[in-house]
Parts: structure tokens; sequence; C-alpha cells
């Protein structure tokens, strides 16, 4: 088993809770760079809102956030929480060829689970861009005794494109942006090394920690109901998070059109924003690519088949293109 201790540089306590029963405590696993620090910061409040009832133990593991950020993080305030952070240092490198697109920090929750295999058997990892509507109890409900991951499917175009590409049956390719992870499996089966060995291995991955994950967790994997990790694509102006069934336990914001950039902030995404240190930041009007995210979203809607939104939102692209030049 590869030794992942060499990449914490330190380990920080940023919000202490003393928990009266260690086995019923939720422990939650969010892994960022300074570019998701504030999404981050407002996942973890729209948690703790939400789980009020619940002990919650988060574990954050940090690429390069900022002093600034990080005490906006330890400003956070809740009964019934502690918040752990693990520095991570340059020591953990990932080939570059799968870090263009994603940061490296995408591929930290490949470790975690043997840093808190003595602290946990249970792990929810759920991305940045997500938000939490609902009581997590399911961590504690879903059986877990032969699988190593539960996830949900990712989107049907996902489906077609990956399971050929990596023979996995269709329907069952699952979207790593909220894992419950079996921990004690995790390690027996050595997930962390085979995954970051083919990370490695000189091979170019369209979504690397996520293909990776489904190739090295074969058939040991549950497929949990859509509620768990409700995708979703933000239009300009469009707040979609407000048109979710009632059931949804968790938001995943897709593609680059984030609720924290100008034209697609949402009253949902604003209500968590307004409780947390984030609340008097001045919002980004895009991501860093300026336009890449309108044209991104036009490409996912003409991947559904949403052919009128995909036209509407390349003609909005062009425009703002245009303007910026």
């Amino acid at each position: 088993m590869i030794n992942v201790e060499k990449f914490i540089n330190k380990k920080n306590e940023l919000l202490s809770c003393v928990f009266s029963n260690n086995e019923h405590v939720l422990h939650i696993l969010l892994c960022f760079d300074d570019n998701y620090a504030l999404s981050a910061g407002v996942d973890i409040v729209s948690v703790i809102e939400n789980n009020k009832n619940n002990q919650i133990h988060f574990h954050i593991f940090t690429h390069n956030v900022s002093e600034e950020n990080r005490k906006k993080l330890a400003t956070i305030n809740s009964d019934n929480a502690s918040i752990t952070e693990y520095v991570i240092n340059d020591e953990f490198k990932i080939d570059q060829k799968n870090t263009e697109q994603f940061p490296i920090s995408a591929c930290v929750r490949l470790i975690a689970p043997i840093i808190l295999k003595d602290i946990a058997k249970r792990l929810l990892y759920i991305d940045s861009d997500t938000l939490c509507l609902k009581k997590l109890n399911f961590i504690h409900e879903v059986n877990l005794d032969s699988a190593i991951v539960a996830a949900v499917a990712d989107e049907p175009y996902m489906q077609q494109s990956q399971c050929d590409r990596y023979n996995i049956i269709y329907g069952r390719y699952f979207n790593s942006g909220v894992m419950l992870i079996n921990i004690p499996l995790w390690c027996q089966e050595d997930i962390t090394s085979k995954t970051l060995k083919l990370l490695n291995n000189g091979d170019k991955y369209h979504y690397p920690d996520q293909d990776v994950l489904n190739i090295c967790v074969g058939e040991k994997r549950i497929i949990l109901e859509k509620k768990y990790n409700k995708l979703l694509a933000l239009s300009i102006n469009g707040n979609e998070d407000s048109n979710v069934p009632d059931d949804t336990v968790l938001i995943h914001y897709i593609t680059k059109n984030k609720p924290w950039h100008q034209p697609y902030r949402s009253r949902l995404f604003d209500f968590y924003l307004e409780k947390s240190p984030w609340r008097n930041n001045t919002l980004l009007l895009y991501s860093r690519k300026k336009t890449s995210s309108i044209r991104a979203y036009s490409r996912l809607m003409f991947k559904e088949k949403k052919y009128l939104l995909s036209i509407k939102h390349y003609l909005i692209y062009l425009k703002v293109k245009f303007l910026n030049k």
C-alpha cells in the first residue's frame, strides 16, 4: 500500500467539537484548491444547515489554499461539527496529461481513504461544486457490505461514451462527484495504488479520477438514486436549481457554469452564501476562461438534444466573445 502520509504537510483543526457517539458521526470529505475555497465553504455551510441533528466531521484536503480563505474556513461556526484540514504538498504528483483540464486537487480524493482509515469506516466524498438540501442519513443507511463505492450513475451521454471505452455495463458508469466510500474494502483492494498507477502510466483520460475509479472499482459498486447527486447544468439567469425534485439531497453543478459566477447566480446558492464567511466577496463575472463556460453549456445542451437551448447559448457565447475582444 502506498505511503500517503508523505503528501501531507500538516493538519489544522479549524473547528472542533466533542462528539457524544463516534459511531454515529458523519464523516465527509472535500478536496479543493483556492479556486474552489468559496464554493467548498458554502457547501460545508449547506451541510451544517440541513443536518443540525447529526454529528459531522468534515475532512478537507486542501492544495494551495490562501491564508485568507483558510481563516474564513476557520470562522464557520457549528455546535455539531468539526473541520480538520489536511494540507497537501507538492510531493503529490499526477501526470500532466491528466491535469490539463482538471486541477490536481480533483485527484486528492484518491489518497484520502488511506489517511482516514483509522478514523472512519464510511466516508462521503462530495465535490466542492455541490450543495446539500437534506439530511445525509443515507451515509449510515446504505448497505456497503460488498461495495467499495456507492454513487449515482452519470448522464446517458456519458454512459454512451465511457462504458464501451472501459468495458463497463451500460448504466453503471458512476459520477465521482458524490461517493459513499467503504474505507476498509477500499484499502483491502488497494484502490489508491491502482488508480494512481493508471493516472501516471502515460495514458490520458477524459475524466481522470472518475475514469480510473470506474475501472478499478470493478463490479464492487452500488448505483444510488439520482436524488443523492442531482446533476444540474445552469444556464444564464436560469435558476434551474429552484426546480429540482423535492426529495433532492445533493445538487451537483456540472459544467463550467457555476452559481458563484455572476451570469449563473441562483437564489438557492445565494441563500447559503449569505450564511457563509464569503457573503461579502465579489463574485467572478465568468470562469477564468471567460466565455468557455457558455460554450460548454451550449455543447452540453446539444449532447442532450436540447437544440434550441444549444443554439441560444452559442449565440450568447459569440456575443460575449465579441464584446470581450
